[in-house]
């Protein structure tokens, strides 16, 4: 079963590249075509939606074949939770308010989503060190 679905995401994968390899030299073609942007923007859009639905999938696989542990799985969802919610309150567009910074006024809601998603990345990079500093203590080596 292993070899056949290592088989099916091979194709799978080459597939998507042969898209994205295609749809980038569209894009740097100047065919006159407005709408390319959009087209690659969009196409990048499907990928992460892809990318998400293969991870939970495997994960859910993994999780199936390997044996469920509910209480490990809880405490990581709820550390991620806490997480997005930590970072959603340091973002300063986070609650819609339009602020301003030298020359700008950024909108709150999309200057506040991107912030969010760099609070996330930057706490989250900060616990990893913490957490791998922690364990090269803890084992001594």
């Amino acid at each position: 079963m292993n070899g056949k679905l290592s088989n099916i995401g091979k194709w799978v994968f080459g597939a998507l590249v042969l898209i994205t390899v295609v749809l980038a030299v569209f894009f740097y073609l100047d065919l006159g075509n407005d709408g390319r942007t959009n087209l690659i923007l969009n196409w990048g859009y499907i990928l992460i939606v892809l990318g998400i639905v293969a991870a939970l999938f495997s994960a859910i696989v993994a999780a199936v074949v390997k044996g469920v542990n509910i209480k490990k799985i809880l405490v990581a969802v709820c550390a991620i939770v806490v997480i997005a919610v930590v970072a959603f309150l340091m973002a300063k567009g986070s609650f819609g308010v339009e602020y301003a910074t030298g020359e700008h006024v950024y909108s709150g809601k999309t200057h506040g989503l991107v912030e969010w998603g760099l609070n996330f990345f930057y706490v989250t990079l900060g616990v990893s060190i913490i957490t791998i500093l922690y364990s090269v203590i803890r084992s001594g080596k």
